[in-house]
């Protein structure tokens, strides 16, 4: 039922787009991903990039997703026990409640770092600033050179993205250009 559901919502929702398997081996690399035995992957399910490459790493880790047997909506399930990270391709049009929330579990010692894949856009507003400048000490934006083409996208879907990345310790830099 829920396979189903996740399937009509791939083709029908603007915010349900795939990350490239080339921007999950990036992130991947430069974050040293093996270093962490706790994953959380809070946006993916079945088909995502993130958990397959992670499988072929055989990285521990803990996939949810609003589709799975549990209807695990990011904002009311927990984080596993000693999360070490989150990562992620969240929706877009939630990124203030996403970000807000993300700060939130690191505040209470739920997660301890965080990766999340936004529009570069996400760099503006002053709500948004407000949140990054409280956060900035352990803060780094990968920003990258090119558009990415998200998977599945029906019609033209580049877009200008950025990793916002909190408590990456291998991210000595607050920016990159990647």
């Amino acid at each position: 039922m829920y396979i189903k559901e996740y399937e009509k919502d791939k083709t029908n929702n603007k915010d349900h787009v795939a990350t490239p398997r080339w921007v999950v081996e990036d992130i991947y690399n430069l974050i040293h991903i093996e270093n962490y035995k706790n994953i959380w992957f809070p946006f993916n399910n079945y088909d995502s990039q993130f958990k397959l490459k992670a499988d072929e790493l055989k990285l521990k880790y803990k996939a949810t997703h609003i589709f799975d047997d549990l209807g695990n909506d990011f904002f009311n399930t927990e984080p596993p026990k000693n999360c070490e990270l989150l990562i992620s391709n969240p929706p877009f049009s939630q990124q203030n409640e996403i970000i807000k929330r993300s700060f939130e579990l690191i505040e209470n010692g739920k997660v301890k770092a965080f990766c999340l894949l936004l529009p570069i856009s996400t760099l503006e507003t002053e709500t948004r600033a407000n949140m990054y400048e409280k956060y900035v000490d352990k803060l780094s934006i990968l920003i990258f050179k090119k558009r990415i083409k998200f998977i599945g996208c029906k019609t033209s879907f580049n877009k200008g993205c950025c990793w916002i990345c909190y408590n990456i310790p291998i991210l000595s830099k607050k920016i990159y250009w990647i």
